[in-house]
């Protein structure tokens, strides 16, 4: 039986079908884990005949087996989540022995084309001895790109953020590396080539410009619209909306109007609150 807290496939496309009118061109799943929906495809095919862009972030565990069946559904790309070069610190890192089946939901992703097949590694104190061999790794797997991610203090982040690495001396690798360095306006995050590998910074912690000129949106899986994945105060709650006894084009217009008063409570990250507050004191 479904999750009756969790929104539908029909639901999920609603919301999406009308962030488009605003622009919204591209749509990515993330988690938890979006592969432990069973209606994960359900999802992926309602959100694609939208004409969106639908990529997924995911732990790669079940990607051997819906790579294939995700592609078909018209699933475009897939980061996935790799902490580790090795099985013994990829179990220190997550808790789990499933390195290797990661490895195989990688190589799966590859073989069904959802590419650019990206790995995002989050750096922190348990793992910040392998990162050079996660590039390596990246190579050697034929992956498109590796992100690494500077840990910041949300969720379980905030709880584990006294292992807080900064990503300084990857960045001091790869200038003096890579064949060319570019900057990706969203974020603005520095991208680098090595070899056929392109290499990403992402640090929305000590990147005072990241937060700047952002227009993305998320949608819960339980019905809250949330301006900033890193805010829980300036958030809009639809599920009434969505659940409520209304037409769909009476919805269509409440979710029009939730949409602009959450563009209009669009503030910027924790790190600018932080430097407010100290100001203030």
């Amino acid at each position: 039986m479904a999750d009756q807290r969790l929104l539908t496939p029909k639901e999920i496309a609603l919301v999406a079908s009308v962030a488009k009118e605003f622009g919204v061109k591209q749509v990515k799943l993330t988690g938890g884990e979006p592969t432990l929906r069973r209606d994960i495809l359900e999802i992926v095919g309602s959100l694609s005949a939208l004409g969106l862009e639908v990529s997924m972030t995911t732990n790669g565990f079940k990607l051997q087996e819906l790579a294939p069946k995700l592609k078909e559904a018209g699933l475009s790309r897939v980061n996935v989540s790799l902490h580790a070069a090795t099985r013994e610190t990829f179990k220190t890192v997550t808790g789990v022995d499933a390195f290797d089946k990661a490895l195989l939901g990688i190589k799966a992703a590859i073989e069904s084309e959802l590419r650019p097949v990206k790995l995002n590694f989050v750096l922190n104190r348990r793992n910040s001895h392998e990162w050079r061999s996660v590039i390596e790794l990246a190579l050697k797997l034929g992956v498109d790109a590796v992100q690494f991610i500077e840990m910041h203090p949300v969720g379980k982040g905030l709880k584990t953020f006294s292992e807080h690495v900064a990503l300084d001396a990857i960045e001091e690798y790869l200038r003096a590396h890579a064949e060319f360095v570019a900057i990706k306006r969203m974020h603005n995050r520095p991208v680098y080539k090595l070899e056929n590998l392109i290499v990403e910074i992402v640090k929305p912690y000590n990147n005072p410009f990241f937060c700047a000129g952002c227009t993305r949106i998320r949608l819960t899986s339980e019905g809250t619209l949330k301006s900033c994945l890193y805010r829980e105060d300036r958030v809009v709650d639809i599920l009434d909306i969505l659940r409520g006894p209304y037409s769909e084009e009476a919805k269509r217009e409440l979710l029009r109007e939730a949409i602009k008063i959450l563009v209009a409570l669009r503030e910027p990250n924790f790190k600018w609150r932080l430097v407010e507050a100290r100001q203030a004191s």
